[in-house]
């Protein structure tokens, strides 16, 4: 198997903010920040408010009320980010507000000109839709308040005693008034693997998976989450014995992404194949399948197969495979 370059940070691998974490204080209140300029930028629910290209800069009256806010940083220019992590009744009482703003300014917010991202009233989409339309800045804030906002909305009380616990540190702790005890955000990391098999006329073969809740014509590389008292090695090795019977060797990292959905860090590697003998374990994986380069690449152009695209770390791994002859 020929060495596979470092995977670049691209998509939602891309860093533009410093997080400034001397900032955040102790407790949770961001009155000196907001006094300071900051800009507020929306989430609910893992969908982002965006209009004219990018994220949608309000300010701080269109805040509502009792919603968690989470201090994500500075840019370049010195300007400061709060993130709005809306529930529901936030998420209506901003859209209740942005529509009377559309009312006053007589335009039509459902029908704007424009789409998507480049609407040119606020829209709400999801971020696995605005990843590569954002900027370096605006990507990391997204990914910031879209990873601490379903963080927030699933660890609302304390492990310990099942108390409701409070926002702190600028929105990056929670802490148990009962206790003192504090939790921090949670990420989990798990593989994804290039897996390459090389026959004796050097030709290289890479092994797709299709999950069995796919769609059948949907193939990507094989991942797994990272267990408890095993190394990222181990855990390349495991998976894919785990998923297809195989064994695989020499695991070479080549970078990583977070994905946020709800709270994964992707590490990607490759490895080697000792053998193109496998076994999907049907549960998980309903099909594998051996390529080479140029039926991956025939399989993709004549739309029988559908590959993962390059806003996840798995296309971009693939796309480098096929790019390294």
């Amino acid at each position: 198997m020929k060495p596979m370059p470092p995977v670049q940070p691209i998509s939602l691998a891309r860093h533009g903010i410093d997080r400034d974490h001397l900032t955040r204080g102790q407790d949770g209140d961001l009155s000196e920040i907001w006094a300071a300029g900051a800009v507020p930028v929306f989430e609910h629910r893992g969908n982002l408010l965006v209009a004219s290209g990018g994220l949608f800069l309000g300010d701080h009256a269109l805040v509502p009320t009792a919603q968690t806010e989470v201090y994500l940083g500075l840019d370049p220019q010195g300007t400061r980010y709060i993130g709005i992590s809306l529930d529901d009744e936030g998420r209506g009482v901003l859209d209740a507000a942005l529509e009377a703003s559309r009312a006053r300014d007589a335009s039509d917010l459902l029908t704007a000109p424009g789409d998507g991202v480049d609407s040119s009233e606020p829209v709400w989409l999801p971020l696995r839709h605005l990843a590569e339309s954002l900027d370096d800045v605006q990507v990391s804030l997204a990914c910031e308040i879209v990873g601490v906002g379903n963080w927030h909305r699933a660890h609302r009380y304390s492990p310990r005693t099942g108390s409701p616990t409070v926002p702190v540190l600028g929105g990056w702790v929670r802490r148990d008034p009962e206790t003192g005890s504090e939790h921090f955000p949670r990420t989990d990391p798990a593989v994804i693997v290039v897996i390459v098999n090389t026959d004796d006329d050097g030709i290289e073969r890479v092994l797709l998976g299709n999950n069995a809740a796919w769609e059948a014509d949907r193939y990507s590389l094989l991942a797994g989450f990272v267990e408890p008292g095993e190394t990222l090695e181990h855990a390349v090795i495991r998976e894919i014995w785990e998923e297809a019977h195989l064994e695989v060797t020499d695991p070479r990292y080549l970078g990583s992404q977070p994905w946020p959905f709800p709270c994964s860090l992707m590490l990607g590697f490759s490895a080697e194949a000792l053998s193109r003998d496998f076994a999907a374990d049907e549960a998980e994986i309903a099909s594998l399948r051996w390529f080479t380069r140029d039926e991956l690449r025939t399989a993709i152009a004549e739309e029988t197969v559908r590959s993962p695209s390059t806003v996840s770390i798995a296309g971009q791994l693939l796309y480098s495979w096929l790019d390294n002859e």
